[in-house]
Order: C-alpha cells, then sequence, then structure tokens
C-alpha cells in the first residue's frame, strides 16, 4: 500500500535502533537458508566478539568455527530446535546453547533462521577444572620422583586385534613363541610424553631423547615376558598392571624397576597410556644385604656351639603389660603362687627358633617341637626358671646367666647354665634370644678337681708334716717325760714305809695333765692327717695363727729365729676351712725358717701380721733370707717348682690352691732383704670383730 511504513521502520523511528533484536541481552543471529548472516545483535558481538559489519554476509559456520555436521537439517522435522554444539567466543571454544526458529513463506519454502545462543555455564565450569586438572596432572606428572611414560598404543591394539582376529586364541604363548613379534609391537608403540624423573632415570638429556625412540630399546629380552603381561592385561581390559622387571637404560645399564600400566575407560578409547615405573635397585640391594645377613645369622644361629632359642612374646607381652599397669613388682613370686596366671603365660609364649645343640641339650627331637606355648618346653617343674625370664620381661632387663636343674623327656636331668638377652624397648617383633649351656660335665669335674684337690691338700699336709717329725717328736716327748719322772717319783714314795697320799694326788694330777697334753698333740697331728672333705666356718685369723704355730716352735727354736707377731685385734672373721688355712700358715712358716738356714743367727728374723684390706682380711709373712729373683714370684706358686735343693715344690702350690678355693689369692713379694708372701681371704660383713689376742 502506498504510503505504508514497515513495522521495522516503525521501530527504528520510534527507537532510534536498526534492529527490535538489540533490546534482549541473549545473542540473537539471522542466517539465511545457505547460513549467511542477515542479522547480528549487540549481544552477539559481545558473546563472539565479531562485529556487525565483520559477521553480516559471512557464513556462521566459518566465523563461529561450528563444525556441526548437517546443521542445514535441524529445521526439517520441525520449525524449531535446541541443542548445544561447541563454537569459537570471545574466551574460545566454548559450548553454547542455541535455539533456532525457521521463517517460512505462504508455499513453506525456508526464508531465514533466526538464532539465539547463549554460553554453556556448565560447560565453562567443566572447562575450568579440566584446566586445572591439567594443571595438576602436569605438575603432578613432572614433580613426582616416579618416572612417568605417556605412550600411544593405539597401533599396538589394533595390531594385537588383527592377530586376535585371525584365529589366535593363546594371545600370550603366540607372543612369547616368537620374541621378535613382541619387538615389533614395541615399535608400534609411540612415546608421546616422559616427565623429567624419566630423563634422569633413563640417561637421557632432553625429553626430546625419549620420546623420539621406540619403546623397544628400553626393553632387554629377558623381560619380554613382563612387556607380553602388560599387552594381555590390556587386551583383557583390566584397569591396570604391575610387576618387577628389569629396563635398560640408553647407555645399556640394566635397571631393576617397579614397572606399572595404568589408564582409564576414556584413555583407553584413545590409546593412551600411562606407564609409571619406579628404580628400586637401592630397595632390592638393601633387602638382598637383608637376606644376606638374616642368612648368616641363621648359619650362626645353627652352627653355635651353645644352644640358642628364639622366644616369641607378642602374645605374652599384652598380659604382662597388664600385671604392669595393675602395678605387679615381683612378677616371678605372683606366678609362682598362682599355677593358673602360670600356665596362661606358658600358653602365651612361643618358641621361633631353636638350634640343633639347644634340641642336643633338651634332649628334643623336631616332632617334639610345637607351634604354639612353650609347655611343651618347660613342663611345670620349669617354671621357676620360666617365671624369672617373665619377670624379667617385666622389668625390660637382660637375666644374667644363672645355672638350673633340668629334667629332659627321657628323665636324664642336666645341669644348664640359662642366659636371657632382652629388649629394652620390648618390641613385639623383637624375639627374646635364650643361650643355654650344657654344664652337666663341667660341674662333674670341678666336682672331681675339689676330690683331688683335697687328695692333693692332704698329701701336702702329711709331706709337710714328713719335715716336722722332729718338732713332733719334741712335743710328745715334753708330756711323755713328765710322766715318766713322775711315774717314778710316785713308785719310790709308794716303796716307802708310810707314802704321802697328798704327794701321790699331785703326781697323780700332773701326769693326767702331761698325758692330756700328748693326747691333745695327738689329735692335733691326725687333725692334719685324716683325708677329711673341707668344712667351711667363721673363723679368726688370731686362732688360726695360734693354732698353727705349735707345729713349727720346734723348728723355730732349733733354727734360733726369732718370731714377731703384729696381729690386727679388730679384723672382722673369715669364712675357711680351719685345717686347710692352718695349713698354709704351717707352709709359709716352714718356708721362711728353711730360707734363713744360711743367715747368721743374729739376724734370723720372720714377722706375720694381719690386716684388712678392703673386702679382705690378710695375713703376711716376711723374712730376712737371701729372697728370691723378681721374675720368679709367679713361678714360686707352680706346681713341683722349688728354689731348694731338696724340696718338692708342692707346698706354695697347694697353697695358692686352697687360697683360690676361698675366693682368694696368695702372693709373693721380692723384699730388698728377704721375702714376703701374703695371703688375702674375703672376710664376712656381718661378722664381729676379732677379738682373740695372742
Amino acid at each position: 500500500m502506498e504510503g505504508s511504513v514497515s513495522p521495522a521502520g516503525n521501530f527504528a523511528s520510534a527507537t532510534g535502533l536498526s534492529d527490535p533484536y538489540e533490546l534482549l541481552n541473549e545473542s540473537v543471529a539471522r542466517f539465511d537458508p545457505q547460513g549467511r548472516i542477515l542479522g547480528w545483535n549487540r549481544a552477539a558481538q559481545r558473546l563472539y566478539g565479531a562485529s556487525r559489519a565483520a559477521a553480516l554476509g559471512q557464513a556462521f559456520a566459518v566465523l563461529l568455527e561450528d563444525r556441526s555436521e548437517d546443521w542445514d537439517l535441524r529445521l526439517d522435522a520441525s520449525d524449531n530446535w535446541v541443542g548445544d554444539v561447541v563454537r569459537r567466543t570471545v574466551d574460545g571454544p566454548a559450548l553454547v546453547q542455541l535455539r533456532w526458529a525457521a521463517v517460512r513463506d505462504g508455499d513453506g519454502t525456508l526464508r531465514e533462521i533466526i538464532e539465539t545462543s547463549r554460553a554453556a555455564p556448565e560447560l565453562e565450569r567443566l572447562r575450568r577444572e579440566v584446566r586445572g586438572a591439567t594443571y595438576r596432572y602436569e605438575n603432578l606428572f613432572q614433580a613426582l620422583a616416579v618416572s612417568f611414560f605417556e605412550t600411544d598404543f593405539r597401533k599396538v591394539g589394533d595390531a594385537l586385534k588383527r592377530v586376535r582376529d585371525s584365529g589366535v586364541t593363546d594371545l600370550r604363548a603366540y607372543l612369547l613363541e616368537d620374541p621378535a613379534r613382541v619387538r615389533a609391537l614395541m615399535d608400534l608403540e609411540d612415546v608421546v610424553d616422559v616427565n623429567a624423573a624419566a630423563v634422569k632415570l633413563f640417561g637421557a638429556t632432553e625429553v626430546a631423547d625419549l620420546t623420539g625412540m621406540r619403546s623397544s630399546r628400553l626393553w632387554p629380552d629377558e623381560s619380554i615376558p613382563d612387556y607380553v603381561g602388560a599387552l594381555i592385561a590390556v587386551m583383557e581390559k583390566k584397569p591396570h598392571y604391575v610387576c618387577e622387571t628389569r629396563l635398560r637404560a640408553l647407555d645399556g645399564a640394566l635397571i631393576d624397576t617397579l614397572f606399572t600400566v595404568a589408564w582409564s575407560p576414556e584413555s583407553a578409547k584413545r590409546g593412551v597410556m600411562i606407564v609409571g615405573i619406579v628404580d628400586v635397585r637401592d630397595q632390592k640391594n638393601a633387602f638382598a644385604e637383608l637376606k644376606r645377613s638374616e642368612e648368616k645369622f641363621r648359619r650362626l644361629f645353627d652352627a653355635m656351639s651353645i644352644g640358642l632359642l628364639e622366644y616369641d612374646f607378642s602374645k605374652a607381652d599384652p598380659l604382662i603389660a597388664r600385671y604392669r599397669d595393675d602395678g605387679v613388682v615381683d612378677l616371678e613370686s605372683l606366678l609362682l603362687g598362682d599355677p593358673v596366671r602360670m600356665q596362661e603365660i606358658v600358653d602365651a609364649m612361643r618358641v621361633g627358633a631353636i638350634n640343633q645343640r639347644a634340641m642336643e641339650i633338651f634332649g628334643l627331637a623336631p616332632e617334639d617341637i610345637k607351634p604354639q606355648g612353650v609347655g611343651w618346653l618347660w613342663p611345670p617343674h620349669t617354671w621357676p626358671i620360666v617365671a624369672h625370664a617373665v619377670n624379667g620381661r617385666l622389668h625390660r632387663r637382660t637375666i644374667a646367666p644363672q645355672d638350673h636343674r633340668f629334667r629332659r623327656p627321657d628323665g636324664r636331668e642336666i645341669d644348664v647354665n640359662i642366659t636371657l638377652w632382652a629388649d629394652p624397648e620390648r618390641r613385639p617383633d623383637r624375639p627374646v634370644l635364650c643361650g643355654v649351656i650344657d654344664i652337666s660335665e663341667r660341674l662333674e669335674a670341678q666336682q672331681r678337681l675339689e676330690v683331688l684337690r683335697t687328695e692333693f691338700a692332704h698329701a701336702s699336709r702329711i709331706a709337710t708334716l714328713g719335715e716336722l717329725v722332729a718338732s713332733v717328736a719334741h712335743e710328745i716327748n715334753q708330756p711323755l717325760s713328765a710322766i715318766i719322772t713322775n711315774a717314778g717319783t710316785a713308785i719310790r714314795t709308794l716303796d716307802r714305809d708310810e707314802p704321802k697320799l697328798p704327794l701321790l694326788r699331785s703326781l697323780a694330777d700332773r701326769s693326767l695333765g702331761a698325758a692330756r697334753r700328748a693326747a691333745d698333740i695327738v689329735a692335733r697331728i691326725r687333725s692334719v692327717v685324716a683325708p677329711i672333705a673341707p668344712e667351711r666356718e667363721p673363723l679368726s685369723l688370731h686362732s688360726m695363727v695360734s693354732e698353727a704355730l705349735p707345729f713349727v716352735r720346734y723348728e723355730l727354736k732349733q733354727g734360733q729365729v726369732h718370731l714377731e707377731l703384729r696381729l690386727d685385734s679388730n679384723l672382722p672373721r673369715a669364712s675357711g676351712d680351719r685345717v686347710q688355712l692352718q695349713q698354709v700358715v704351717v707352709n709359709l712358716v716352714l718356708n721362711a725358717i728353711q730360707a734363713l738356714q744360711d743367715i747368721p743367727a743374729a739376724e734370723r728374723r720372720i714377722e706375720i701380721v694381719t690386716a684388712r684390706e678392703g673386702d679382705f682380711v690378710t695375713l703376711t709373712v716376711d723374712d730376712t733370707g737371701p729372697g728370691f729373683a723378681p721374675d720368679d714370684a709367679d713361678r714360686l706358686f707352680d706346681s713341683f717348682y722349688t728354689t731348694k735343693p731338696s724340696g718338692m715344690g708342692i707346698g706354695l702350690a697347694v697353697c695358692r690352691s686352697i687360697a683360690e678355693s676361698h675366693g682368694g689369692t696368695i702372693r709373693a713379694r721380692a723384699l730388698d732383704r728377704g721375702a714376703r708372701f701374703v695371703l688375702a681371704i674375703p672376710h664376712l660383713e656381718s661378722s664381729e670383730p676379732d677379738a682373740h689376742h695372742l
């Protein structure tokens, strides 16, 4: 109609805008049936970053990089279509939500397409997450000490599918049958990327050294079965594959590794695999060294000449801890007083290991060893040993060596020395080591030795008595002479007409006293000669000296030797055998007398001194004889060594044997003039001071 005005013209004249779509906040574009842009509002310019002038007349698929296929078919079924497509936006590729509406002529011919679009917020969020995940992945890929390879597996996968489709059912056997087939597959695998750890591990200088090669170079022949295992895992669609294998560095060095292949369903579709490689050479070396140490310990454990057992306290420790928490201090007494508690501990302990020597000592066969409890080894009569050990465990201390009597399963009783070495930390993974020594033969030998020592000392006393025969004769002669004299006087008195009874009584009393003195002398001699077993008793050094000196009184007088005594009246008593210690005094004094034979009579002097030195009481015998060479000080106590022409060399040897059997010592020292011998024996701390005076 002439003079009429179009709606757009009215809109333009009323608003000053050329397009009514300019008022909308979302992108609006109009296309012709060929996809050329007819309209482009300001929101479209903001979304896609293209001005109206640049957009009009352009094909939207080219301008917006819309690669959607068959876009022209979207409106065939309906005049409206909704969907999401990826387009280039002002921020880069993005998912865009679209709405299309068709504008048709009266005959239904498509005249133009009106599109509204907006960026999909969910895609933006996903894109940000992908960017973040990619960033984190790249950082993790490079930062970890693990070596990572990203490989393209598509060609390998296609080749394996062809093999399988050819009728091969056992793919593993097929590949292992000919390593060349595996090598061919390796050459199809492309290394896409590696991290810095991989560059370092395989001796490369840069990433390109590894991405520009085939993986076959990294696999030695010995590791081909492991590579095949990874291939089979991929074909069987397992989520990952892990094995220990050996790979080859670029310089040819072999590397012990932990090899891991992982892939997600999505990456598997793209044929991408992530391979993780951990260098385990240090761990393998450490494990090998640990194994060597364990084998060395086991060989030593089994070869030791003493019995060794390892006790596992892992189940007993909670019980022991319960007693400790309850404030128990003397667990040993508690267990021995309650068989039920004791049995609970015995059942909780376990013998972790036992060597051959221990089995021989305890008389065990392999079938005797039980996996749990120790009752099979420690029956009730041995529970005091176990209770003592458990108490040591409670207090975290090593059990000092102790001797015990043990009855074996065959009924034989043996003497054993047992030591337990405990872990101060009481860690459950650390066993308690027990050492056992069979001391039965040693104790028997000690008993036989003690018998020989007693017999040797007895023989020495007999020999010494032979040297003192003159002194003994003199001692006995005195009371016998008195008896003879008194008897003669009594006879003459009786011959008188009127015998004096008081005189006869006096003579009889004196004869009786002399006879008693003779009997005492004989008793002393018999005590020396009799082969009696040693008996320990508290004794005084003073009384011991006083009882010994009468044996050498005649030799002192005949040798014109001056004897000087300096005895400490406050000495504590000592524990010892009186006869044996008297023998030491007699031997020392007799040796001193004999050493003075060639010295002028005026210079012959012997001094006996008693004193206290710490935990010992000492008896010192000094003489003014010729002495001995300093080098002979130790040899003087050797059996059959003597410096006297007629000596036998057993006196001082017996003295040393007696001293040592009393827990003491005897030593010799050369003086400027003469010699000194010192006997030292332990004193009794609780004994009263020796108040005996000579």
